[in-house]
């Protein structure tokens, strides 16, 4: 996709039939900046040129050629060029359930405190994973790439429980929460959430961003862009998906979903058919 200046970027979404709960994309961003948001996903990425900044929670950091970083499920962050040419990388986007397998009492991992990082052999084996999604590799080559991608982040995780939080959670966020999981592709009001949740307006949208690092909207919008992805990736029309999870049209969709996913829906659903067309043996 050209840029202002004329300047041409690319992404491609993978999505390897057989293998739930993991997604790839390869992209080469020049000027494009991803808004504050988060994935129910694992995010593992190598930087292949230039560097990139972004915001996670209260920090700052800038991932750089060469370097690694990991990102938990629901880490809220941003995405945005460090240096002018912007920057090219590779992500694998991995389900929980994929790293589960690094604890034997059934609590979910952490990352380490490093978040961005070098490291050769993760960066070896999360090429070899790259490569064999973006040549199609046979099923079983793409479960055994991964496979080892995985065993190879195993370093860079922890068993241990959840730092101790700052603030107290709030239940009335709980409840916000809910709500919004439950009416995600409706229109819901901040008065309406903080009649739930009985708190003012001002004190619930406080609380809210102060606790989950999203605000109300930005995060029923997380909600209903994971929604859509499942709904493009089963082969619904895009318009139908606008429609479906509560966008005003489908350029709505198209400008949202490439803000938070690095590619258009239309690409999106290419990549979704390829997978499903592809001759495995």
């Amino acid at each position: 996709m050209p840029t202002s200046t004329g300047v041409r970027e690319t992404a491609t979404n993978i999505r390897p039939d057989g293998l739930a709960g993991v997604e790839a994309l390869q992209a080469d961003f020049v000027t494009h900046a991803y808004r504050r948001h988060s994935h129910p996903t694992w995010t593992v990425a190598m930087m292949d040129r230039g560097a990139a900044r972004f915001e996670l929670d209260d920090s700052e950091q800038v991932a750089c050629h060469g370097e690694l970083f990991i990102l938990e499920p629901d880490a809220v962050h941003t995405g945005v060029p460090a240096v002018p040419g912007g920057w090219a990388y590779k992500v694998l986007y991995l389900d929980p359930v994929h790293i589960g397998v690094w604890t034997d009492d059934g609590a979910l991992p952490r990352a380490t405190r490093r978040v961005v990082f070098q490291d050769v052999s993760l960066r070896a084996a999360l090429a070899s994973a790259h490569r064999a999604l973006a040549e199609r590799s046979t099923e079983l080559a793409v479960d055994m790439a991964v496979l080892a991608a995985v065993t190879a982040l195993g370093p860079h995780l922890r068993p241990e429980p959840p730092p101790t939080r700052t603030r107290p959670e709030h239940a009335a966020v709980r409840q916000a929460q809910t709500h919004l999981q439950e009416h995600w592709a409706e229109t819901v009001t901040l008065a309406e959430l903080a009649e739930r949740a009985r708190l003012s307006p001002f004190e619930l949208a406080r609380t809210f961003r102060a606790q989950v690092g999203l605000p109300p909207h930005a995060y029923q919008l997380d909600l209903r862009i994971a929604r859509a992805r499942e709904l493009l990736a089963q082969g619904e029309p895009a318009v139908q998906v606008a429609a479906t999870c509560g966008f005003c049209d489908q350029a709505h969709l198209t400008r949202v979903f490439r803000r938070a996913v690095g590619v258009s829906p239309g690409r999106y659903v290419l990549a979704a058919r390829s997978s499903k067309t592809v001759m495995r043996s």
